[in-house]
């Protein structure tokens, strides 16, 4: 089966509501019915529910199905985990924009946000929400007469992945000098940060110890949908990579970090020494069938498990309501949103008659590419890499509301590329010849020769290409130095058609206002002022 169990026993219980740690992030919960934990919490079973909630927080808005919210006070729909980290990591970037005029979105791609951004707040209060989440059942676990049930040992160690995995979010697009630092010991709301670099750190120690026991599953070694070995190692890669970017530092200092990350990579390649075959296959509706590249997905049920962000946002969001033709090559019905397109600048970086990973159209009404309105529907391209069709056809009926399309949140093909990126910036772990071939097997995926310009900035475009609409550009470009300044413009960049030059401090996003004006211990990112300024 495509889902455990466990996914779904949560949606029809009452979990994980009022803690301390939630409330004090002022996030209160919908169901006024909800039980707190320690009355609910009598077996073993009630502790792989509060687990699959913690899946659920990256899956959906709220236990209830589509319409329902965790979070009171943000949108159900960008509030969704997935959407709100694809609106701040890549329509703030060459890689697309929405057209909408629904809040502050605009402010996104002209990267103008300020600290009370409603896409800032819902992307801060989704990561601390799962951490809660989180934070909550490694402690109540710890504490219970089942602490020393294998099943439980293996519940924290998953939820304790799984909390990093928020932590590295919120480090990348928050940094690490302000955000609250919470762990089972303290609650969200009263927590200040951690002291200078000790974040970074913990977290680092965190990987290790994963790694090291025996109750989180090997590599490969989860039933799809849960994390392993392998979802902690690509964490690690991911940390350590942009660790001197977080950090500041550079020479001897930044390679230590290049060469963890090369390590991370090293593993994850060796457990999957080769891509799936075909490329499209990978954001398919049957994609959970993609074990063999895919590390972690977050699902998506039509029938059970919906929501109006991740994949289901993705797709519809790239067509127009109304039109049939395009529903019925993404394999839905004709009742899509429209909104998102394609900068012409990101679009030059494919070979279009080569590269199989060139996914985008004009639709069946041939809109033009140059995207000179961003405010017009049908003023540019779109995607359709992300699509509700089955691999093997296997579905009776295109006209789905709700989409089956998996979010591959972790991919070996980016391992893969980390990889080469490891050697370029100086990893001594990992040769040359190790790194081209990593690189290299990407490419021939995708129909193209070897790279024949071994360089970041090449690589850096190949990462473009293959990792379209996966939510990790703004990362990627703030890591190569392109995404602020004037070295590198797209379309709209900064809110002008030719793109123009934009201030360091965009790099991190604010500590929203609600949490600055909530928590005394807290800072603020530089740049931004607080509210009482």
């Amino acid at each position: 089966m495509k889902k455990y169990s466990i996914i779904l026993a949560v949606l029809s219980a009452a979990i994980l509501s009022a803690t301390s740690c939630i409330k004090d992030l002022d996030i209160d919960p919908v169901d006024d019915d909800v039980v707190l934990p320690e009355m609910i919490l009598t077996g073993i079973d009630q502790y792989e529910q509060v687990l699959a909630k913690c899946y659920v927080g990256l899956a959906t808005s709220g236990s209830s199905g589509e319409s329902s919210a965790d979070i009171q006070g943000i949108d159900n729909g960008f509030g969704q985990y997935i959407r709100a980290l694809f609106y701040l990591n890549e329509y703030t970037t060459d890689a697309a924009l929405c057209v909408w005029n629904d809040g502050t979105v605009n402010a996104l791609h002209d990267i103008s946000w300020t600290q009370s951004d409603v896409y800032v707040r819902g992307m801060f209060s989704r990561c601390y929400y799962q951490i809660s989440m989180c934070n909550e059942l490694i402690r109540q676990a710890q504490a219970s007469e089942f602490k020393d049930d294998t099943r439980i040992q293996q519940y924290i160690a998953e939820a304790k992945a799984l909390r990093l995995l928020s932590y590295l979010h919120a480090v990348d697009m928050f940094g690490y000098k302000h955000i609250p630092f919470a762990t089972e010991e303290n609650s969200v709301g009263s927590a200040g940060p951690a002291p200078k670099e000790d974040l970074i750190d913990w977290m680092n120690q965190q990987v290790e110890e994963l790694l090291a026991t025996d109750k989180l599953a090997a590599i490969r070694g989860a039933e799809y949908g849960r994390v392993d070995k392998g979802f902690v190692q690509m964490i690690k890669a991911k940390l350590n990579l942009n660790a001197p970017v977080y950090l500041g530092i550079s020479g001897a200092e930044a390679t230590a970090y290049y060469e963890k990350a090369a390590e991370a990579c090293k593993a994850i390649v060796a457990a999957y020494p080769t891509l799936h075959d075909k490329y499209a296959e990978l954001f398919m509706g049957d994609n959970h069938k993609c074990t063999d590249e895919i590390i972690f997905g977050v699902q998506a049920v039509s029938g059970t498990v919906q929501t109006w962000g991740s994949t289901q946002f993705l797709i519809f969001s790239c067509f127009e309501s109304g039109d049939a033709v395009a529903g019925d090559r993404l394999w839905v019905g004709d009742a899509g949103w429209g909104g998102t397109l394609v900068t012409p600048t990101y679009l030059a970086k494919y070979d279009r008659a080569k590269d199989k990973r060139f996914m985008f159209w004009g639709g069946p009404n041939n809109y033009p590419e140059d995207l000179n309105s961003k405010t017009a529907f049908n003023s540019g391209w779109s995607s359709f890499k992300f699509t509700n069709e089955p691999s093997d056809g296997s579905y009776t009926s295109k006209g789905a509301n709700f989409v089956d399309t998996d979010f591959p949140l972790f991919r070996s093909a980016d391992a893969y590329l980390m990889l080469a990126e490891c050697q370029l910036r100086g990893a001594t772990n990992v040769t040359e010849s190790e790194a081209k071939a990593a690189w290299n097997a990407v490419r021939a995926r995708a129909g193209l020769g070897d790279v024949t310009n071994y360089s970041l900035d090449e690589l850096l475009d190949e990462r473009a290409r293959e990792l379209s609409f996966e939510c990790h550009r703004r990362s990627d470009l703030i890591r190569f130095g392109k995404f602020t300044g004037d070295s590198y413009l797209w379309t709209w960049k900064g809110g002008e058609y030719n793109g123009k030059s934009v201030d360091d401090h965009y790099k991190l996003f604010p500590i929203p206002d609600a949490e600055y004006n909530s928590n005394h211990l807290l800072g603020q990112n530089p740049g931004y002022a607080s509210a009482e300024n």
